[in-house]
């Protein structure tokens, strides 16, 4: 293949060496040669003056330069180009999975569970590699008790986790593995039941079934011997203390105790163990099939981004929650028959009054779940919108601050977060009602219970009040777990149903066939193909929301209604019985007006449509270049390759023929700089270039091109033309898509489209005399052409009228750098650890503890401290009332019968039956009241609690919400928009549930154990020497080790933000990943992000499990200590108040690590806090958008006068300047046009005057002002712009027009008319209600860009900066256009960067750029008559651009 390359290459070349003689068609390059250095590996530039000339010598160019070493990985660069060792290491460690992986093989034999018997083993040997995670390896005992993470435990001590330091994801928990196990069983299940009637829900049961099970049943042992500690041991313990057993007995009771707690606590951790691995396989299976259902999709239909990022970000640890948690529900029912039966016992038929108020929890818990589901599932969707909405405006947040439209989408998002509150509110009450209860019900039972037996008579020993408290606390567990694990499976639920709304849709139906005459290429035969499309349900329910809402003071905004709705899905037909052939190697040109449907035939052909009948068929491998190119956040060099092995001379043939030399040349590191996401280093005609340089590297069959000259000037169109679409695809078969008609006649034959159909197809002379429509279509253009040609001949004289070497390429942003200051460049990278050209930059992972100052900007946002403190304070009361009923409890115990004497015959006794005593109802009263007291104390303090904490959450929200929108527009071009992401979906919803959850935990327990243990050292104050020595051994080990448990935490938190990056960049270019059949190497990639995660969210969980068991082990000694303390000191203390002791003592070997636990997860948890505070401290603001000392006259600009002196600009301190020193001045009403090649700072200058970047020096004046000195927003609003690329927002066609609902109907369809768009919009349904979906995809590129003059219209500025947008519009709407533009602004300022000639003859003046300076700046015709001037050579070159 590389052969042939080289002699069609060969070929080519000579071609144009010929061509070159006769001087029609190639176009020198010399001066872009004679300024170019020499070839420099990555960065190099090709001699292309004699390249053009020869293309033998071409080969020889290419020969040196890898003889000498270039393009390879030597970096023995002149300037000193030096790879990202970081970058580097990732790749390396990333390479690794595929050798780590194992491929999942369907096997029904016992022999599956070899790999996990393998764990029973007491002791192993480990013959892993180092990076290799070490629990595939880990013994019974390791397993257990999780020590094979020991070891990172203690280097995250000593030194602190790095990347490397983390093992890889276990080959049997990657997702990979896992993903195919799991759409093996889907696909059955489909095929079984049928795709509407499957379950997932079923198919994920029998996924984790037997781990479920088997870790149900090891769950259930530490249910029993939790029965056994207080039903046997205690009670039997208790009884010996008030007996005359001998000591031996005593310790046999007390012995028995302590033994089936570390028994209890031992298996609980196994249970542990068994349910992480199971819910991070699950989770792994669930996205894993998720992703892959996103590669078989053309489109999301009527899901977003936005919605699909939630999905991975969100709905992935729900999934995992309930796998892990979600079993526990079973110790409910177990405890709940087992207290029964033991209660019955214990206290007779009477206790039942107490058990029914514990059963009775069960139904209260189902209802507050199914409330809590029904709120998650409304929030959930709330939280789409918000996650939508700023995944848009991330993508157009340089439009927006242009236009100084922050106010109204900030209050957009406002408004979401607002119903996104309200709704977190709802479920947050219902949630903390039901955390408050679950401790009090077991203490509610039992004073119920003990009031109910004493009231019927009957006595009440320590021994079995204790017992039946001890037997309490084990149900308080229960309750945790069962109030936890409803909570879990609901929400686990909810997003099972989203994962299977989202696998249900419809994917990419192949119809594509192949031709059945083998010298065809491409074949429609009588095809009628249609879009998904989405509009608005029209159901009664939301006809009533919409009534409610209306009738609220405070009206939604229209995008606010429009994403609150549903959306449904349905086809619109737009192409319609095309019938045509197209034969291998053929060149055909398609054409057409706006919205004709050419870029639909383009998707035909690619398969990315819906057939509905006839027939299409396709021979051959794909190529496809989209009219907005799809850019990868990766180096240039990958963006062309994209995964294909590089070869050097086929790639320098690729380069050259893009027209690409010169732009790497400029580039910090050639070609292995790194490009930002959406090519945002990048200019419109670079990203272009880029995707078809990407596309002839590829080397396909069939090359489909939709536009891909319309972001490039003429010169550079025809170069590529010539060299990429005539020649290096020259016997290829390519569809070429253009409204630069005035390539057409080289095409072997021309479609037309119009309307959805084929209105011609033929040869272009033949369409020439049959179709009118044709005629007259390319007449239109070739006469503005020509009107083009006759304003330069009348403006230039006849010497400059030849051929000239020049060059002029498409604005940039970035221009080039100078040698002299590359050293500077390089050093000052190097000093902030980024390798020459890397752009983005890595994530900072923060080290060491959360600093005091996270805690003090949380508690002021909760309100401040006096508000905290009492919200503490109702913990305090809650919880103080729910101890002192056991404190009361002992006191009514050991007043016994108060020395009441009881008459038996004849014989006088003292009763020893508390139920005797004279003062009884006193104690019942009191007794009894505290369960008016607990559940009062529980409402408040839930209540009081949730409002603190969500205020909180919200506050911070709008704070990052503020300063990320307010961020200058260099932090979007170095931050990642997955990262900015991951802060509003993921770390969001930490803050928004989880810290909440985790906070209000570890407060109330903090209370239970100090409750707790000073009972124990009021009983036994000989306790308080052993509680100060496990004290101390507690915090060291707890100390010591949550440093392991917050770095991973953190790395956990960093690795969304790659993961969640691919996602966004997958489903954006779905349709290039199709067309070049990438679709295995996204999916790799995916795995190995989604791996990475995997391995952090385990790791961390595993780590806070290996401190539980620890620190349950050392609160172990607590009950051992009480133990021994009352076995000694028997007859000292009072056997009821020795069971207190020793019931809440038993308590803490559950409670007490769970608690430290919970600590060291709260911490954990703050890093999302953390991560939202530094963003709300560390990010630097814009100016402000008002500065009320000077504001701006309402009618300024009234003249439109702009003046630039010795403006410097850079677009971040480290990088050179752009614009360097220039100054001129721009009259009222002038028409400037700017043009020069790519770098020269064409672009800058708009950056300059919209304040996008602050000036480096020098000063801008408008009628003057100096802009510097007025508020963004009073400046921005006053200026219009009309951009290269067109952006339309989620909303309606008017929100797209006017936001701020600012103009009237008549206006803005005045304004549509104005730009030929009225006719489209009235022929929709809703009209100016219409909706516009996720980028607007509902219309063509050509629509979008119609739209976006409308929207300049309305605005009716002084001033317009015009970055020529007409290129993707046909040629007669075009004159339509630049007709309006000139009536319309006729009394403006307008700037126009040229990408086409034609416009800035017209203009009152032209500037030339070169490398941030103003070369010249004078009439068209006064720069045409100097022969040597830059514009009159670019003119030159323009016109030979033109000759066919």
């Amino acid at each position: 293949m590389a052969e042939n390359e080289s002699q069609d290459v060969n070929t080519l070349v000579n071609e144009g060496n010929n061509a070159s003689n006769e001087g029609d068609t190639l176009l020198d390059q010399s001066d872009c040669a004679s300024n170019a250095s020499p070839l420099k590996s990555v960065g190099f530039i090709l001699q292309t003056d004699v390249a053009e000339v020869n293309g033998d010598e071409i080969d020889a160019d290419i020969d040196d330069a890898l003889d000498e070493g270039y393009m390879g990985m030597e970096c023995t660069l002149e300037r000193g180009f030096s790879l990202n060792e970081s970058a580097i290491a990732k790749d390396l460690r990333h390479e690794r999975y595929s050798d780590v992986a194992v491929k999942y093989m369907p096997d029904t034999s016992l022999r599956r569970y070899k790999p996990s018997v393998k764990h029973f083993i007491p002791i192993r040997k480990s013959s892993r590699a180092r990076d290799e995670m070490p629990v595939d390896e880990a013994g019974l005992y390791s397993f257990i008790t999780i020590s094979w993470i020991t070891n990172m435990m203690w280097k995250a001590y000593k030194t602190g986790l790095k990347d490397d330091d983390v093992p890889l994801c276990s080959k049997y928990d990657m997702c990979e593995y896992n993903t195919d196990r799991l759409e093996i069983l889907w696909n059955a299940e489909v095929k079984k039941k049928g795709k509407d009637a499957a379950s997932l829900q079923y198919v994920l049961w029998q996924f984790y079934r037997t781990r479920f099970l088997f870790g149900i049943v090891i769950f259930s042992l530490t249910i029993i011997l939790g029965f056994v500690g207080p039903i046997a041991f205690m009670r039997f313990f208790i009884s010996w203390l008030s007996s005359d057993e001998p000591l031996l007995v005593g310790l046999f009771w007390a012995g028995g105790l302590v033994i089936s707690e570390f028994a209890r606590v031992t298996l609980f951790c196994l249970v542990w163990s068994i349910n992480y691995r199971n819910g991070i396989r699950l989770r792994a299976a669930c996205l894993g099939m998720l992703y892959r259902k996103l590669m078989k999709m053309s489109s999301l239909g009527n899901r977003s981004v936005g919605e699909v990022i939630n999905l991975f970000a969100n709905d992935a640890q729900r999934i995992f929650d309930f796998v892990v948690i979600g079993p526990l529900i079973i110790g409910g029912p177990l405890v709940a028959v087992g207290g029964v039966i033991y209660i019955l016992w214990l206290l007779g038929p009477w206790a039942l009054f107490g058990m029914v108020a514990f059963l009775l929890f069960y139904p209260f818990q189902y209802c507050l779940s199914r409330l809590t589901g029904y709120l998650r599932r409304k929030t959930i969707t709330v939280t789409d919108e918000r996650v939508r909405m700023m995944n848009e405006l991330l993508n157009c947040v340089k439009l927006i601050k242009m236009y100084a439209w922050e106010k109204s989408f900030a209050s957009t998002v406002s408004g979401i977060r607002s119903r996104e509150r309200q709704l977190l509110e709802k479920s947050a009450y219902v949630q903390s009602l039901s955390l408050a209860m679950a401790p009090t019900v077991p203490i509610i039972a039992a004073i119920v219970t003990f009031l109910a037996h004493i009231g019927a008579g009957y006595d009440l020993t320590p021994a079995q009040a204790w017992s039946y408290i001890g037997l309490a606390g084990h149900l308080h567990f229960s309750m945790d777990c069962i109030s936890h694990a409803i909570q879990d499976i609901r929400g686990g639920q909810i997003s099972i149903k989203r994962i299977q709304r989202m696998l249900v849709m419809e994917e990419l139906t192949p119809y594509r066939g192949n031709p059945e005459d083998s010298s065809v290429a491409i074949a429609f035969q009588n095809a009628t193909l249609a879009w998904d499309a989405v509009s608005l349900q029209k159901e009664k329910r939301n006809t009533e929301s919409i009534k409610k809402k209306e009738s609220n003071k405070k009206v939604p905004s229209q995008a606010d209604q429009l994403l609150s709705q549903e959306m449904e899905l349905h086809h619109v037909e737009v192409l319609f019985g095309l019938n045509f052939t197209i034969n291998k190697g053929e060149l055909v040109g398609v054409c057409g007006g706006v919205g004709a449907g050419k870029s639909s035939l383009i998707s035909a052909a690619l398969g990315h449509m819906r057939l509905e009948k006839g027939c299409v068929d396709l021979q051959g491998t794909c190529a496809y270049v989209g009219q907005q190119a799809w850019i990868l956040n990766a180096t240039l060099r990958d963006n062309i390759l994209l995964d294909e092995s590089f070869d050097a001379k086929r790639y320098y043939r690729v380069i050259h023929a893009c027209s690409l030399s010169q732009d790497i040349e400029t580039m910090p590191a050639g070609d292995m700089t790194e490009i930002g996401e959406r090519g945002i280093n990048l200019s419109g005609g670079q990203k272009q270039r880029v995707s078809l340089a990407r596309a002839i590297y590829a080397d396909r069959d069939v090359y489909l091109l939709d536009d891909p000259l319309s972001a490039v000037d003429a010169h550079v169109g025809s170069h590529l033309f010539q060299w990429v679409i005539k020649r290096a695809l020259q016997g290829k078969t390519t569809i070429f898509v253009t409204h630069q008609l005035q390539y057409l006649p080289q095409c072997d034959r021309v479609l037309l489209i119009q309307d959805g159909r084929v209105a011609g197809f033929d040869l272009h002379a033949k369409l020439l005399e049959d179709s009118t429509e044709y005629a007259t279509l390319y007449k239109s253009h070739m006469d503005s052409v020509e009107k083009e040609e006759y304003e330069r001949d009348e403006l230039s004289p006849p010497a400059v009228r030849r051929r000239q070497d020049s060059t002029m390429s498409t604005g940039s942003e970035r221009n080039s750098i100078p040698d002299k200051l590359m050293d500077d460049i390089i050093q000052e990278s190097l000093a902030e650890g980024k390798g020459i050209g890397q752009l983005i930059s890595e994530e900072k992972l923060d080290k060491g503890d959360i600093p005091w100052s996270t805690y003090h900007s949380y508690i002021i946002a909760c309100g401040g401290y006096i508000v905290c403190t009492l919200v503490i304070s109702t913990f305090l009361l809650n919880v103080g009332s729910t101890a002192f009923s056991s404190w009361w409890l002992s006191m009514w115990l050991s007043a016994g019968s108060g020395n009441t004497t009881l008459t038996l015959g004849n014989e006088t006794i003292v009763s020893d039956s508390i139920a005797d005593n004279p003062d009884r109802h006193y104690y019942q009263t009191v007794y009894g009241s505290f369960i008016l007291v607990i559940l009062a104390t529980s409402l408040i303090r839930g209540f009081s609690f949730m409002k603190t904490t969500l205020r909180a959450s919200s506050q911070m929200h709008d704070q990052v919400f503020m300063k990320v929108f307010h961020s200058p527009m260099s932090f979007f071009d170095t931050t990642p928009s997955g990262r900015i992401i991951n802060i509003f979906s993921r770390d969001m919803d930490e803050v928004d549930v989880r810290v909440p959850m985790t906070l209000e935990m570890f407060i109330q327990n903090i209370f239970l154990i100090a409750s707790a243990l000073l009972f124990v050292c009021l009983v036994f104050p000989y306790f308080l020497p052993i509680l100060a020595v496990l004290a101390i051994i507690m915090m060291f080990i707890r100390n010591v080790f949550r440093v392991g448990i917050r770095d991973f935490k953190r790395l956990e938190n960093v690795s969304r933000s790659p993961l969640y990056s691919h996602i966004s960049t997958t489903v954006n270019g779905l349709a290039t990943i199709h067309a070049y059949g990438k679709q295995s190497l996204f999916s790799k990639k995916f795995s190995v992000f989604f791996d990475e995660n995997s391995c952090a969210i385990y790791l961390f969980n595993c780590a806070m499990r290996w401190l539980a068991v620890r620190l349950d082990l050392l609160a172990l000694c607590v009950t051992s200590s009480t133990a021994m303390l009352a076995l000694f000191l028997r007859g000292v203390v009072d056997p009821s108040f020795a069971g207190l002791a020793l019931a809440y003592a038993t308590q803490l070997s559950g409670i007490f690590q769970y608690t430290v636990r919970l600590s060291t997860e709260t911490e954990a948890r703050f890093t999302s806090v953390q991560r939202l505070d530094n963003c709300s401290k560390v990010l630097v603001s814009e100016a402000s958008s008002i500065t009320e000392s000077k504001r701006a006259d309402p009618l300024w600009p009234k003249y439109g006068r702009i003046s630039y002196k010795k403006v410097q600009l850079k677009y971040r301190p480290e990088t050179p300047l752009v614009l360097k020193g220039i100054s001129f001045h721009i009259d009222s009403m002038e028409k400037i046009g700017v043009v020069g090649r790519t770098g020269s700072g064409k672009s800058s200058l708009g950056t300059a005057l919209f304040r996008l970047v602050e000036l480096t020096a020098g000063s801008i004046r408008i009628d003057g002002i100096d802009i510097s000195t007025l508020g963004l927003e009073d400046l921005r609003s006053r200026l219009s712009i009309i951009p290269q690329d067109p952006v339309l927002f989620i909303g309606t066609v008017r929100y797209n027009l006017d936001p701020f609902e600012s103009h009237s109907d008549e206006e803005i369809w005045s304004a549509l008319e104005q730009t030929y768009m009225k006719d489209r919009i009235s022929c929709l349904d809703l009209g100016l209600s219409s909706c516009v979906v996720e980028n607007g995809e509902n219309f063509s590129v050509g629509e979008r860009q119609l739209l976006c003059m409308a929207r300049v219209l309305l605005r009716n500025s002084k001033i317009l900066f015009l970055d020529e947008a007409t290129a993707a519009i046909d040629a007669e709407t075009d004159i339509k256009i630049q007709k309006t533009l000139k009536n319309a602004f006729k009394s403006c300022t307008m700037i126009t960067i040229a990408h086409r000639l034609n416009t800035v003859m017209l203009c009152s003046r032209v500037m030339v750029l070169d490398d941030g300076k103003v070369m010249e700046f004078d009439t068209p015709r006064a720069l045409l008559a100097n022969n040597s001037s830059m514009f009159s050579k670019m003119v030159a070159k323009s016109k030979a651009s033109f000759i066919s």
